[in-house]
């Protein structure tokens, strides 16, 4: 009988907290819908938004599991206290439905098996953008949103907490908006690695670096409700902001000029120079020593006005810093070239022109001048090549001493012996050859002695 008597007991609280848990007020039309807790008299206070774009009556709804009577009353912000006499009462029903608008509101829900209090808060968000303003000048474009809302403090939401209503405190909700930025033009059109961080801000101002094209801006701002405003759109604003740029152009294997991005190679470098600064008028080119390396040399080498260096410039070998300094003559904004080095930190364009670099193992000690298109030549292994020669002197002759073949000249000319007496005479039979091999460098160093001897070994086959 006992375990009777706590099993109906049982069942009677567990129905008493089915009604409790059930009974809720909700808002269909609302854009947003959260909960705040307060921890201090163990009690919530909903919380509703509707966004200017809804149309719609705004509503809240209160609900019963089971029938029960419904009253409403309007929370009062001057006097900070509930209404005495309910703004609506509904008897006997599942649930009730009541027009609102901005503010406070309370809802005692009355069944037979238990009677809930709910407390909610209407925000009618109505937001927009006033206008864009900005500053502009040669390094940044600042940009800033002015904000159209219907709240006084637009960082915050205010309203008051009145679950206890011997204890009304004013709470807020923090509005933690993004904003939303774009131009209608690319303003960084083909160049690399421009920060596109601007186009996301969490305070009413962004920075645009150097924009270089004339662009209308827009905002769009999004609220802690996620409340959406129209875009706003700014009128054309110019670019007043320079870039320096240029191109590095080298030879081909044909003597043609093209662009490079490896600033490395060996003497004699061979270069022109293009252009590809944007909004500058007005132009200063600047090649000098890195003194650190060649500290005997002049420290300015040389310096140009003109737009592009179509004269040809030669190196030796050596380090040479390479500058191109622009300016807009109508803003007067100056801007100099620069690119990120290995470290990551900026430096100035760097050409390095290889040190000279001679050595025998640049040849091979066999080779099979048979006509077949393979090892034909006696020439320098491919990849090995001496590196900034001025000039060499080769010398090959037999087993008795006897001069067969000379050359002297530029490397880059010789194009290696083929077998034959002087070049173009008989050819010489198989067996092994002796070269003498001397140069000297752009650097002014010199190659010769015992040093750069060998032995070659001459295979003609079937």
């Amino acid at each position: 009988m006992k375990k009777n008597i706590r099993y109906i007991l049982l069942i009677v609280l567990i129905s008493v907290t089915y009604y409790n848990v059930d009974a809720r007020i909700i808002s269909s039309g609302a854009n947003y819908s959260g909960v705040i807790h307060n921890p201090n008299v163990n009690d919530s206070t909903f919380i509703f938004a509707f966004f200017a774009s809804n149309t719609n009556q705004m509503t809240i709804t209160a609900k019963s599991v089971d029938t029960a009577d419904f009253k409403w009353y309007r929370f009062i912000n001057a006097s900070q206290t509930v209404e005495t006499t309910p703004v609506r009462t509904d008897e006997n029903l599942l649930e009730s439905v009541i027009p609102v608008s901005e503010g406070g509101y309370m809802v005692v829900i009355s069944s037979k098996a238990v009677t809930d209090t709910f407390r909610a808060w209407v925000f009618e968000d109505r937001m927009n953008i006033d206008s864009i303003s900005y500053i502009r000048n040669c390094d940044y474009l600042q940009l800033t949103v002015h904000p159209f809302a219907n709240r006084n403090n637009f960082s915050q939401y205010d309203y008051y907490d009145f679950c206890n209503l011997e204890q009304v405190f004013p709470r807020f909700i923090i509005n933690s908006f993004t904003i939303d930025w774009d131009a209608d033009e690319d303003i960084y059109a083909g160049l690399p690695n421009m920060s596109q961080a601007w186009k996301k801000s969490v305070s009413f101002r962004t920075t645009v670096p150097t924009p270089l094209k004339n662009a209308a801006y827009s905002a769009i701002i999004t609220n802690v409700f996620g409340n959406k405003s129209d875009e706003c759109k700014t009128k054309q604003i110019a670019a007043v902001s320079v870039y320096a740029a240029f191109d590095v152009l080298v030879p081909d294997e044909f003597g043609v000029f093209k662009s490079t991005t490896n600033f490395r190679g060996d003497a004699l470098w061979r270069m022109r120079l293009e252009n590809k600064s944007i909004n500058a008028d007005k132009f200063e080119w600047t090649g000098w020593n890195n003194q650190a390396v060649n500290f005997l040399q002049n420290d300015t080498l040389w310096t140009y006005n003109t737009e592009d260096i179509l004269d040809e410039i030669v190196y030796k070998p050596g380090v040479y810093p390479v500058k191109l300094s622009v300016e807009n003559t109508k803003t007067g904004c100056r801007h100099s070239t620069y690119s990120p080095n290995s470290e990551g930190k900026k430096s100035d364009i760097v050409i390095t022109v290889e040190n000279s670099a001679f050595s025998p193992e640049s040849l091979p000690n066999i080779f099979t001048p048979n006509g077949d298109g393979m090892n034909d030549f006696f020439v320098f292994v491919k990849g090995q090549e001496p590196k900034s020669m001025r000039s060499m002197e080769l010398k090959i002759v037999n087993r008795n001493g006897t001069l067969i073949y000379k050359y002297k000249g530029n490397v880059s000319d010789w194009k290696g012996w083929n077998g034959k007496i002087n070049g173009n005479g008989s050819e010489c039979s198989s067996g092994v050859y002796y070269y003498v091999i001397s140069g000297d460098g752009w650097d002014d160093k010199s190659y010769s002695g015992k040093n750069y001897t060998g032995v070659l070994h001459l295979f003609r086959g079937n």
